[in-house]
């Protein structure tokens, strides 16, 4: 059976067939398997702790240790384990691992399952490394042999359990046509959530831009706490105006197109003003985030004017075919111009 043909069943059957198993069961793992069940799946959690285990059957769940897991035959597993950062580099032992115990179970499995990534990954992760891993584990190929897809969380610890009930967007990144289809049937009873497709690297990657600009989004705010505080402003009075005024605080799609620096008189004006007056505080020190801000716009002018190499690549940059970056009109560009000219 190809991957086009995978049709998961909603429940399972009684001999261990049919339903989903969460390879994982930590907090993404555990709210992703009592999400599904809450739908009407038959999930099983299976985790490499027997005290995890042992604590989830109290808790209600059917659950099994990793040995156990060639002894069913669900329609598609979840990869969803840790991926810890060790020395700046993202361990990914734990994924190869889980990759690997799910190729094994897969070796006498009758259909053809659905292989699903839980974990934040670096982008190529899942097809260079799950799959490679499950298909020689399992003796099959991707594709052929089982369906492999990404499916990033935006799950919060203290809310696990209900982000995954009632997500704002659901994201598939998908090897093939057959398994963006299998992923997206087992989602179906979240029939009225956007659902955006990519390839199997821009959803890993997107999970990152997510965190990223979260991260980013919170250092910027503590730079500018500390500058206000020393000057003599209320910060919290402040950023609450902030954002109802700025433009980049109530409307997220301002300065997502990438790939361009920002121009016209105000933000240049004001970015390298502002750090004037940081510096005569003596505190341009304490603004590390600003000074980026303004070397990573310089560079990107200077790219952008570099030989028309840069038009180029944008003119053939690869977007996804259901969730690829739409590129500015002729209407954007000229308004850009124009602003960057005044």
């Amino acid at each position: 059976m190809r991957a086009e043909e995978a049709s998961p069943k909603a429940v399972g059957g009684s001999d261990g067939t049919g339903g989903l198993a969460i390879v994982g069961s930590g907090v993404v793992g555990t709210a992703t398997g009592a999400g599904f069940q809450a739908k009407g799946y038959r999930v099983v959690l299976c985790d490499t702790s027997l005290d995890r285990v042992a604590l989830l059957r109290r808790q209600g769940f059917w659950s099994i240790d990793g040995a156990s897991l060639a002894n069913l035959h669900p329609d598609a597993y979840f990869i969803s384990v840790p991926t810890p950062t060790v020395e700046g580099r993202v361990d990914l032992s734990f994924v190869e691992a889980a990759a690997q115990a799910v190729g094994r179970a897969m070796i006498d499995h009758p259909g053809h399952p659905l292989v699903v990534v839980r974990s934040t990954v670096p982008p190529g992760t899942t097809e260079d490394l799950v799959g490679p891993a499950v298909g020689f584990a399992s003796g099959r190929e991707p594709g052929r042999g089982f369906g492999l897809c990404m499916n990033p969380e935006f799950l919060r610890a203290a809310t696990a359990h209900d982000d995954f009930l009632h997500p704002r967007i659901i994201v598939i990144g998908a090897l093939d046509e057959g398994s963006e289809r299998a992923l997206t049937e087992i989602y179906s009873p979240w029939a009225d959530v956007p659902l955006v497709s990519l390839s199997l690297r821009t959803a890993e990657a997107m999970k990152y831009v997510a965190n990223l600009f979260n991260a980013t989004k919170i250092s910027f705010f503590n730079e500018m706490h500390r500058i206000l505080l020393v000057s003599g402003c209320d910060p919290d009075a402040a950023f609450a105006a902030a954002t109802r005024g700025a433009e980049g605080l109530w409307n997220p799609s301002y300065g997502a197109r990438g790939g361009a620096a920002y121009g016209g008189i105000c933000l240049p004006k004001d970015t390298r003003g502002f750090l004037g007056f940081a510096r005569d505080l003596g505190m341009e020190e304490l603004m590390p985030l600003l000074r980026a801000t303004i070397r990573v716009n310089e560079e990107m002018e200077a790219f952008q004017s570099s030989d028309g190499r840069f038009r180029a690549m944008r003119e053939g940059a690869s977007s996804d075919a259901n969730g690829g970056r739409s590129q500015p009109n002729d209407e954007e560009l000229d308004r850009d111009d124009a602003v960057r000219g005044a």
